[in-house]
């Protein structure tokens, strides 16, 4: 693998990293395809503090949309090393 792909990679995971935990609830809900007064309903919150944790979640991750930061959750998920310990 190239150097510039395990750095960007692992540039993708600190961001991550930085997001609150309410922003990742907001985004793995919007990645379950719930609008805003869903995800709000699940997390009891107003659609409009829901569009605030996405907003700061989408700036922290540097896109535009909800769309884009779901993806970006998608891929990191996917990226993500899985544990191939046969060990207790």
């Amino acid at each position: 693998m190239a150097p510039y792909a395990s750095s960007n990679r692992q540039a993708c995971a600190d961001d991550f990293d930085r997001l609150s935990e309410r922003q990742l609830d907001c985004l793995r809900l919007a990645a379950r395809g719930l609008t805003s007064a869903g995800i709000g309903g699940r997390l009891s919150l107003s659609p409009r503090t829901v569009d605030e944790h996405l907003m700061l979640a989408c700036r922290t991750l540097g896109v535009r949309t909800r769309v884009q930061a779901v993806a970006r959750l998608a891929l990191e998920d996917r990226a993500a090393p899985e544990t191939r310990s046969f060990l207790p």
